[in-house]
């Protein structure tokens, strides 16, 4: 079944290649002929070359007259971001082994031969720590917009961020840590309660698994799973309410950079939104935090309007593709003692989508309703990764990069769950 299901993906994406070809060319000819020399005052260094929130970046600091170099790992060498008219330069850096230490020797050095300004790394769940620990290896020139390895380690920790935030004073959920299954079969469950149980390493596949306990064959269900004193778990209160996420850009605490929107378990749809006790929320955490980096966080609000965190993610939010036509959003990396109230997506910005996720949303939706409704959204909402004036990375993304990782876990007999057009990557299970 995975080796059919892999070849006519496969297929599909291939025959679309076609007119995404030759849209990209048509509008990168036209660019040719409006083309324009041009000169880089600084340059920027960033890491998640396969993520669209990577080639949102680049974009922006592109348009404030950066030099951008981007660096990914083997696997997602034909990245759309590569092939992006914002991008000078792009470097292939290996793989995260053991103590990561190829890693971060091969960041440092590429900040170095091209002599960067600033090092923003747009982190997976598993760099975000190894991106930290490259700190001292760089040179002193080079700004590091990055928080420390020991607050990413400590955020990561979904327990022992409910416990600082705790600590804090702040409005959270009842956690506790797992790190055995006999701990959680010995769990005095009431009737007034149900949890969520996480894996406290990031798991594309757990992650997705948000049955509450206790549930019928809940204790079958978890003797199988790999709970351990080296693979913990978090079990945490089930809240019940709206979900929304936030990512936001820190300087020594202050906000220089906020992008609230709904949320869900898989997030491929971006809408600003504001919701004031959000906002304060987060305002008195970074206040404490005192960290200098990017935030993103997972809420959801009580129907009497308490803000619970779920988690928090120290590293880049795909909601920063709201931020298309924005170039000021730069600032908040670069410019900080100019920001006086924190950097918000425009009124008038088009939430954004990935076209794919919309068009298979098609195929399988099941009521006109739901097809009209799909269907006024790809015609009055912004694509994350096409641009007129950048033609190719959406191309790349999905039409080289993505085959491409179906062809090697075809070769490798692996199988796959889902395409994430957003991060530009197959999830599998126990990936990144």
């Amino acid at each position: 079944m995975t080796i059919g299901k892999t070849i006519i993906t496969i297929a599909v994406l291939w025959v679309l290649a076609i007119p995404s070809f030759l849209i990209a060319l048509y509008y990168s000819v036209l660019q040719l002929l409006k083309s324009k020399k041009r000169t880089s005052k600084s340059t920027v260094l960033l890491t998640g070359g396969k993520m669209t929130k990577c080639l949102q970046l680049a974009r922006l600091f592109y348009s404030n007259g950066f030099k951008v170099v981007v660096v990914e790992t083997p696997l997602y060498k034909y990245c759309g971001t590569r092939y992006s008219s914002s991008v000078s330069d792009f470097e292939i850096i290996p793989e995260i082994h053991s103590d990561g230490e190829d890693y971060q020797n091969e960041l440092a050095r590429v900040a170095q031969k091209y002599n960067a300004d600033l090092f923003v790394p747009v982190s997976s769940p598993k760099s975000a720590y190894y991106s930290a620990l490259a700190r001292d290896k760089f040179q002193k020139k080079t700004m590091f917009f990055h928080l420390d390895a020991k607050t990413v380690k400590l955020l990561d920790h979904k327990h022992d961020f409910i416990e600082l935030a705790k600590s804090i004073g702040l409005s959270v959920p009842e956690s506790y840590t797992i790190t055995s299954p006999q701990q959680l079969l010995n769990f005095e469950f009431t009737k007034e309660k149900s949890y969520v149980l996480k894996k406290l390493d990031y798991d594309p596949i757990h992650r997705l698994d948000l049955r509450t306990i206790p549930h019928q064959g809940w204790e079958d269900r978890v003797k199988n799973l790999e709970i351990r004193e080296d693979s913990s778990w978090v079990l945490q209160e089930f809240i019940e309410g709206r979900e929304v996420c936030v990512h936001t850009t820190s300087s020594k605490g202050k906000m220089t950079l906020y992008i609230c929107c709904p949320s869900s378990p898989f997030q491929v749809n971006y809408q600003p939104i504001d919701v004031p006790e959000v906002r304060i929320w987060v305002t008195t955490f970074l206040q404490k935090l005192n960290a200098t980096g990017q935030l993103s966080f997972d809420f959801i609000i009580r129907k009497n309007g308490e803000v619970i965190p779920i988690e928090c993610n120290p590293r880049t939010h795909s909601a920063i593709t709201l931020m298309h036509g924005q170039p000021e959003t730069v600032d908040a990396y670069t410019n900080v003692s100019k920001i006086n109230d924190p950097i918000v997506p425009n009124a008038k910005a088009n939430s954004t989508y990935w076209l794919y996720h919309e068009l298979y949303r098609i195929i399988t939706a099941f009521s006109f309703s739901k097809i009209k409704k799909l269907m006024q959204r790809i015609s009055s909402e912004k694509e994350a990764v096409f641009r007129k004036e950048d033609p190719w990375p959406f191309f790349f993304t999905n039409h080289i990069s993505i085959p491409y990782q179906l062809w090697m876990l075809l070769f490798q007999g692996k199988e796959w769950l889902k395409i994430d057009f957003n991060i530009g990557k197959i999830v599998v299970s126990g990936g990144d």
